[in-house]
C-alpha cells in the first residue's frame, strides 16, 4: 500500500485538476454563441458545398480498431523486457495477455469490420 498511496494521490490530483479547470471554463468562458462560432470548423478550410456522401463509418472504425490493436502491442515491450526477471510467469502472463488480443481480433474479424467495400 506504501507505493500505490502516492499514485492514487497523484491521479486523485490529476482528476480534481481537470474537473477545475471544467469548471472554471464553464463558469468564466464566453457565453455568446454566434453562426460562426456554431459553424463546423475543420483545419481552418471554409466549406465550399456540403459533401456529395457522408464518411463511410467503417472509415472510422477502422481508424479505431488500429489505434485500440496498436496500443495494446505496444504494452508488449514492457514485459518483454522484464520477460528475463518474470521467468516462467512472465512468460504465462505473455501468452495470456496474447490469447486476450486475439479473441478480440478474431471477434472483430468474424464480424467484418476489416472487410472494405
Amino acid at each position: 500500500m506504501g507505493t500505490a498511496l502516492p499514485v492514487f494521490i497523484y491521479v486523485t490530483l490529476a482528476v480534481l485538476f481537470g474537473l477545475l479547470v471544467m469548471a472554471v471554463t464553464a463558469i468564466l468562458g464566453p457565453k455568446k454563441p454566434s453562426p460562426e462560432k456554431l459553424a463546423p470548423y475543420e483545419c481552418g478550410i471554409q466549406e465550399i458545398a456540403a459533401p456529395k456522401r457522408r464518411f463511410p463509418v467503417k472509415y472510422l472504425l477502422t481508424g479505431m480498431l488500429f489505434i485500440a490493436f496498436d496500443i495494446e502491442i505496444v504494452s508488449f515491450y514492457p514485459l518483454a523486457i522484464l520477460l528475463n526477471k518474470l521467468q516462467l510467469f512472465g512468460l504465462i502472463e505473455l501468452l495470456v495477455f496474447l490469447v486476450v488480443l486475439m479473441v478480440g481480433y478474431v471477434y472483430v474479424w468474424r464480424k467484418g469490420a476489416f472487410t472494405w467495400e
